[in-house]
């Protein structure tokens, strides 16, 4: 975070239970660790990423360039992508959890395709929520600002 009152407080929020938090510079070791000996990583992965980070996949009929870091990690651990969201329950007055299909990676033979399916699976999922709760989502940046070659800006 650019504010380090707000990094203090997310970074409280996000420790108070007994989570440690992983910088994301050089974040693939310790994470590769913890998914190696059986422990579970929280990613937030749903914004525009650059090419060189990044496949374009199908998020609500548009191409959006997604970042692969959660697919080659799940390759690399052998582990399971289990997507979740926190959803706002009125009638509970506080937030429950939302789980999607899990996504298990697979040895196709062909690293580049299963990064690009992970990928757009979890995207897939994430659409899947939105559509089911479209007054619980907001996006305070331009999901599509990336485009593919000689498409033009949407913003």
């Amino acid at each position: 975070m650019d504010n380090p009152l707000i990094e203090k407080y997310v970074y409280d929020l996000r420790t108070r239970l007994g989570n440690r938090q992983i910088d994301k510079t050089n974040s693939a070791g310790p994470i590769l660790r913890v998914l190696r000996s059986g422990g579970a990583v929280g990613i937030l992965a749903d914004v525009n990423s650059h090419p060189k980070e990044g496949v374009f996949v199908p998020f609500f009929g548009i191409p959006a360039c997604t970042a692969t870091g959660v697919a080659m990690l799940a390759i690399r651990a052998g582990a399971s992508i289990v997507p979740m969201f926190g959803i706002w329950d009125d009638a509970a007055g506080k937030y429950r959890i939302v789980y999607g299909e899990i996504i298990e990676p697979t040895n196709s033979g062909d690293r580049q395709k299963e990064i690009e399916r992970i990928t757009a699976e979890c995207v897939a999922e994430t659409e899947k929520v939105i559509r089911q709760f479209p007054d619980q989502w907001i996006w305070i940046h331009r999901r599509w600002k990336t485009r593919p070659p000689g498409e033009p800006e949407l913003y």
